[in-house]
């Protein structure tokens, strides 16, 4: 089982919708379940209706997340739904001991171990929960929108990521315009920070994404000989090669 987060502390930047849409690549080959960490439940609720239980079970030892999960149309995947009530529980999460932290958090990643893969959408916060959630996992990819502040703001990412030893697996750099010289240059300079940490494959700025997502369509679905659907298929492919 590979467990990949999908992280950033700055909201807007397409976590969800990489999230929704590396999935079902991912169920392509294999059994995956998607985690929903963001209280706003919005990949919960592209997925199925969201139900509570993740807060509970990060808290409470002897609560099962499995009350939370729902199956989906898509036959390999499931979704771990959450809820408004999963913003609330910071405080008591923090008063746990790090191993009730750590026990809690696995048996949540570990829901009932048949899954190939596991796709964390995480909140835009940078907190004791989610601090203790991408430092147990596999991998941690942030998805960024181009733009000056975003590229100052990426050490602030990178070292939190560093100091919690979480494993960076790279950049996802979406909504890409390739005809807009300033998106060329932003990626240039974001390679030049980051190095080889920025994948080779970026999303483009694409009305598809948009609405497919509008529609609770992956953009494979809503129009799969689109570059937008490709690019989610190689972008796939990447993140596995980085968290082999």
């Amino acid at each position: 089982m590979k467990t990949i987060a999908l992280y950033n502390n700055k909201g807007g930047v397409g976590k969800t919708t990489t999230a929704i849409n590396v999935a079902n690549e991912l169920a392509e080959i294999g059994r995956v379940l998607v985690i929903d960490f963001d209280g706003q439940a919005n990949s919960s609720r592209f997925f199925a209706e969201p139900k509570a239980g993740l807060d509970m079970a990060l808290i409470h030892a002897d609560y099962s997340p499995v009350s939370a999960v729902s199956s989906t149309r898509y036959p390999n995947i499931d979704i771990l739904t959450s809820t408004p009530a999963l913003n609330l529980i910071t405080a008591q999460f923090v008063r746990l001991s790090e191993e009730e932290q750590t026990a809690n958090i696995r048996k949540v990643l570990e829901v009932d171990g048949s899954y190939d893969f596991v796709i964390l959408d995480m909140p835009p916060a940078f907190n004791a929960l989610t601090t203790k959630v991408i430092t147990l996992c596999d991998s941690v990819f942030v998805p960024i929108e181009l733009g000056t502040f975003a590229i100052q703001g990426m050490p602030t990412v990178t070292n939190a990521l560093a100091d919690s030893n979480a494993k960076f697996g790279g950049c996802i750099v979406n909504k890409f315009d390739k005809e807009n010289p300033a998106d060329t240059e932003l990626l240039a300079l974001l390679s030049d920070l980051l190095g080889n940490k920025v994948l080779r494959t970026t999303v483009p700025f694409s009305r598809v994404i948009k609405n497919s997502f509008s529609f609770r369509l992956t953009a494979k679905e809503y129009m799969k000989w689109t570059a937008a659907a490709q690019a989610y298929e190689d972008l796939t492919k990447e993140i596995l090669e980085r968290t082999e």
